[in-house]
């Protein structure tokens, strides 16, 4: 028989479990999205990557809400970093890699050419146009010319997706378990006639 704190307690563990799985995919011990937000390294250098959408309440960097224009900010405080041309490039992951020669415009939403940045900040717009996988690529060349890559994967208009897995499992859930406190409820109200 099923109480009715066992019933809550099921209830309760499954609407949170599959909302804290979801919040746990997007994060580890080594991401470095903490408060500061994404950062993304090229070579031994660190450069701070936010994306900006018009209508956001705030910066978000490797979940897009959803498909449109958005401003990339990459900044770096590093003096070194700041010398070095930097290159950087928006492409959309195709999965097969990266195209036959290496050409990489045909899948390229936005570039900027190599140059130098003396106040550690580079702004770049970019379109997201279609719901998927995209990854900002950054490219330094010190004064040897010795290049230093780094990448940042980016989903755009994933994460809601997610979401509306959750809450399915969720209503899932609720329902089985609803199912189970009735079928019990009428075991209880069928009690057995005692013959005489």
């Amino acid at each position: 028989m099923i109480g009715i704190g066992r019933l809550a307690a099921a209830l309760i563990l499954g609407i949170v479990l599959p909302g804290a799985w979801a919040e746990a995919q997007n994060s580890s011990f080594m991401d470095m999205s903490m408060d500061m937000g994404c950062m993304l390294m090229a070579g031994m250098h660190e450069m701070q990557v936010s994306v900006y959408q018009s209508g956001a309440t705030e910066d978000s960097c490797k979940d897009i809400p959803s498909p449109g224009p958005a401003l990339i900010t990459l900044s770096s405080g590093s003096k070194e970093l700041r010398d070095m041309t930097t290159e950087v490039r928006i492409v959309r992951a195709t999965g097969a890699g990266i195209p036959a020669g290496g050409n990489l415009d045909p899948v390229t939403l936005a570039y900027l050419q190599p140059k130098t940045y003396p106040r550690g900040v580079i702004t770049l717009p970019a379109n997201f146009d279609k719901p998927g996988n995209y990854a900002v690529l950054v490219t330094v060349r010190d004064a040897k010319d010795m290049a230093m890559s780094g990448r940042l994967g980016i989903t755009v208009g994933e994460a809601s997706r997610q979401w509306i897995i959750v809450y399915i499992i969720s209503g899932i859930i609720l329902a089985a378990a609803f199912g189970f406190y009735l079928r019990d409820l009428g075991r209880k109200n069928k009690l057995p006639i005692k013959s005489s």
